[in-house]
């Protein structure tokens, strides 16, 4: 039974529950703030504390909201362009391609030093890599289909997967590093790192928000929507790149954060109806404050040990997945 719900009522809501994460995130951890501490941070009050969590704490924070809003709204694009309940950002080679950029990073650091402070940028070209590949692929036989997407996708990301375990298995030693990578977290992040990834983001967002009536529309089949005028070859292209961008910045930055992409629009839309133009917007926002918050426990529950924020939401978002697939 789906419980449904006025648009402007859950985006109060949830904005509301963002707020109180994101205050939260802030405030607590291995060293949690006072009201006075809090309000210097406010104020821009110089002290120690208040300077230690601006450059440590808050980037943390930001970016946990970025990479929620991203992988959420990257998960309600792919699930509508293959019109698939089911389907996840990393579907199609974005999670395998990272790791495999990241791994040849990694690698490579201990012989060219410039290369071992460049493990995002290579973790991106990595999905974005993965993803131009599976596409070539797909559109070789003349025509682009869903079904050749996905048979591409899943294709593709087990023989990258494969070329990563190799390397693992050959060069464990100096890729000891890269299991905390894909484990998915956001420790250690700063405002650099936010900086790298925030415009990737933005023409992301730009691109699905502009092509977002379209993928409403190809909801009702690609036959149906080449009849209201959608060209349907260049909206998917367009809305693959726009979500590819998001899912792969957030995979340089992170890692491997799971089931964001999957579970977040799924609840959104036994909320508010299938509407992506209202779903999307609403998934973003409960993304981000999912995802602070599982980050919350990350840090909190073992302090001062600090589990990766992947492990949290695998641990909430499996038994979630398997309600789906019981139910389907």
């Amino acid at each position: 039974m789906h419980l449904r719900l006025r648009p402007l009522t859950v985006l109060l809501i949830l904005t509301l529950v963002l707020a109180l994460t994101v205050l939260l995130g802030i405030r607590l951890g291995a060293v949690s703030l006072s009201n006075g501490q809090l309000w210097d941070l406010i104020t821009g009050s110089p002290s120690k504390t208040s300077s230690i969590l601006l450059q440590i704490r808050l980037p943390r924070v930001v970016l946990g909201l970025l990479a929620g809003m991203s992988l959420a709204a990257a998960g309600v694009v792919w699930q509508g362009i293959l019109r698939n309940p089911l389907a996840d950002p990393y579907l199609i080679g974005i999670s395998s391609g990272g790791a495999l950029g990241a791994a040849i990073a990694i690698f490579f650091g201990g012989l060219f030093p410039w290369i071992s402070s460049a493990v995002p940028l290579f973790a991106l070209l990595g999905s974005l890599g993965a993803v131009a590949l599976v596409y070539f692929l797909a559109a070789s036989g003349g025509k682009l289909t869903i079904e050749r997407l996905i048979l591409c996708g899943v294709a593709v990301s087990s023989f990258f997967s494969a070329l990563l375990s190799l390397m693992v298995v050959a060069h464990s030693d100096s890729l000891a590093g890269l299991y905390f990578w894909m484990m998915g977290g956001l420790s250690g992040r700063t405002w650099t790192d936010i900086g790298l990834a925030l415009p990737y983001q933005i023409v992301g967002f730009f691109i699905v928000l502009y092509h977002l009536r379209s993928l409403n529309i190809l909801q009702l089949g690609e036959e149906a929507a080449r009849g209201l005028g959608v060209s349907t070859k260049e909206t998917i292209a367009m809305l693959s790149l726009g979500a590819t961008l998001l899912a792969a910045s957030t995979v340089a930055n992170c890692g491997m954060i799971g089931f964001i992409g999957l579970v977040i629009p799924h609840i959104v839309r036994r909320l508010v109806g299938s509407d992506l133009r209202i779903v999307l917007p609403l998934s973003a926002i409960l993304g981000a404050a999912v995802l602070v918050a599982a980050d919350l426990v990350s840090r909190t529950c073992w302090a001062p040990s600090e589990i990766p924020v992947g492990i949290i939401t695998a641990l909430l978002g499996a038994p979630f997945f398997l309600y789906l697939v019981y139910r389907r």
